[in-house]
């Protein structure tokens, strides 16, 4: 059977975006599809990534896409324990998320084939109907993100409501980076992130067990911790899956990249880093018609990696905002080194 395209992604966030990198730097023949107007919209990310990640999978660290780095870490509880991390080399960056996204899309590896405002409205066996025309493709990168039709739905229990707003505040000359730790966000933190020069990122998230707007979350926490009051000048929101990695990410010839397999770092919410690596992944077995090897990966490298950081969230969380109190307690007593290490690399 002859088909359209080599390999069809459907979606184009980090993972799709990804994906079609691998696809491209091979020679395939691809094509990505997705029903938004732009790349990098909506922001869907507070954009801040590891380097332990960044270099172990390669994501990019160009100075235009990136709007400050992190050399300094504050972890707090609202009840006054806390853990001061301070390096003498970034550990850290904070994306510009459009300008990050739009990279991807055109200067990583050249111009992606993309086609936006596409709807896709099923997919079967190798068959992808959108909005105006049937296509066809060998293998198919699902890559459309925690919400979409083609996955699995999340539990009400199982996702973080992530709410953020850049603030106009000067530039902190302590911590780049605090994290409060409270039981006013089960599951999650508040942050303070470094942005420009003139603006910081301020924001939340948690499981969302009661009905209270996130918003409204954060104007308390606001007020219990003024320094962080600034005026608003925009706002991000999203849902981020927070269940364990899925253990099956192929289906024939489907391979699942992102958030749609909880590929999610639950200690910190990001989703940046299992996105890019999947959907490389991904891309990669694409190429070689082979989504098996993409399985393989997962499993043997991707998933575990996950895994632990799912174990830690869990037991950091294990009695709210107590658990990562003791933890606290406990790290006082560790050499500096080894709280950078347990601390510094979540």
């Amino acid at each position: 059977m002859k088909f359209d395209y080599d390999t069809i992604v459907i979606g184009a966030g980090t993972g799709g975006l990804a994906a079609g990198i691998a696809l491209k730097q091979g020679g395939s023949n691809y094509l990505i599809l997705d029903k938004k107007d732009e790349i990098g919209l909506p922001v869907r990310s507070t954009g801040a990534v590891s380097m332990e990640w960044v270099n172990r999978i390669g994501m990019p660290t160009e100075g235009k896409i990136v709007r400050s780095m992190i050399n300094s870490i504050l972890f707090r509880t609202d009840t006054g324990k806390s853990i001061s991390l301070k390096y003498d080399h970034p550990v850290g960056l904070v994306y510009d998320f459009t300008t990050y996204e739009k990279y991807l899309a055109s200067d990583f590896a050249g111009d992606l084939n993309i086609r936006l405002k596409t709807r896709v409205t099923s997919v079967e066996g190798n068959e992808i109907k959108t909005d105006s025309e049937t296509l066809t493709a060998k293998n198919i990168v699902m890559a459309a993100g925690p919400q979409s039709t083609f996955g699995e739905k999340l539990p009400r229990d199982n996702f973080l409501v992530a709410y953020e707003e850049i603030r106009e505040l000067p530039k902190r000359d302590d911590y780049e980076m605090i994290l409060w730790f409270s039981d006013k966000v089960p599951g999650g933190y508040f942050w303070d992130f470094a942005d420009t020069d003139n603006t910081r990122k301020i924001g939340l998230c948690y499981y969302p067990l009661t009905p209270s707007k996130p918003k409204d979350v954060l104007e308390k926490f606001t007020k219990q911790f003024p320094e962080v009051e600034g005026k608003l000048i925009s706002t991000i929101a999203h849902q981020i899956p927070l269940g364990p990695p899925f253990e099956t990410v192929v289906k024939e010839n489907r391979m699942y990249v992102g958030d749609m397999v909880n590929a999610v770092l639950n200690t910190t919410a990001g989703g940046l880093q299992g996105a890019f690596w999947s959907g490389m992944e991904a891309g990669k077995a694409a190429l070689k018609d082979k989504p098996a090897l993409y399985q393989a990966a997962w499993t043997n490298e991707i998933r575990p990696w996950l895994q632990k950081h799912h174990e830690l969230h869990r037991r950091m969380n294990k009695n709210g905002a107590k658990s990562i109190g003791r933890l606290m307690t406990m790290a006082k007593f560790m050499p500096k080194s080894v709280q950078k290490r347990v601390f510094g690399g979540l």
